[in-house]
């Protein structure tokens, strides 16, 4: 499943308050900082602390979501990095893993905010994946329909509830709706 909106950062922190308040998943970075470890968030708290949700490009901000009804597991690996291109940086971590919902925020930049998107994969799309891709896993690791509930879920409070308009499929929710009527162009 692959859903876009586009959101400011009181919608973000909107579609967070869900995520802590009415679900069960856990949230983690989906690659770490240089040199640093993937971290899990308790809390909003600890992301408006440390992530700036109004600027940014495509993707500037993104997240795992994992839940322990979807079975499977998060495979942390480490990616060694060239430090000639990574300001002296030799390696970050990322996360990975078959039934893990990845969210990511875009921001504004030049004046143009990006669509943010949620995605996961479906069970079917993963087992056409499996023999390419070992880093994930075993696909049958996984439950699929806790992953199908979840998705579902996280679309429904976005689409059904956090929009108030759209382009297309796109959802725009209330704070991203203002940002278009004060001149931010969309993208």
């Amino acid at each position: 499943m692959s859903y876009h909106f586009f959101a400011d950062k009181n919608d973000k922190i909107k579609i967070l308050e869900f995520i802590f308040a009415e679900t069960d998943f856990r949230v983690f970075d989906f690659s770490s900082e240089y040199e640093k470890e993937i971290e899990e968030y308790k809390n909003i708290d600890e992301i408006i602390n440390k992530f700036n949700l109004s600027d940014g490009g495509s993707f500037s901000v993104s997240f795992i979501l994992w839940s322990p009804r979807h079975k499977g597991k998060i495979n942390i690996r480490k990616i060694e990095l060239n430090p000639k291109y990574c300001n002296g940086k030799t390696f970050r971590y990322e996360t990975s893993g078959w039934g893990l919902i990845q969210l990511s925020f875009s921001g504004i930049n030049k004046n143009v905010l990006t669509k943010s998107v949620f995605t996961s994969w479906s069970k079917k799309g993963a087992l056409s994946r499996e023999t390419e891709n070992h880093v994930n896993g075993k696909v049958i690791d996984w439950d699929w329909i806790e992953i199908e509930k979840s998705s579902r879920k996280l679309k429904y409070q976005i689409h059904n509830k956090l929009a108030v308009d759209k382009i297309g499929s796109t959802g725009i929710l209330e704070a991203a709706r203002e940002l278009k009527a004060n001149g931010i162009n969309f993208m």
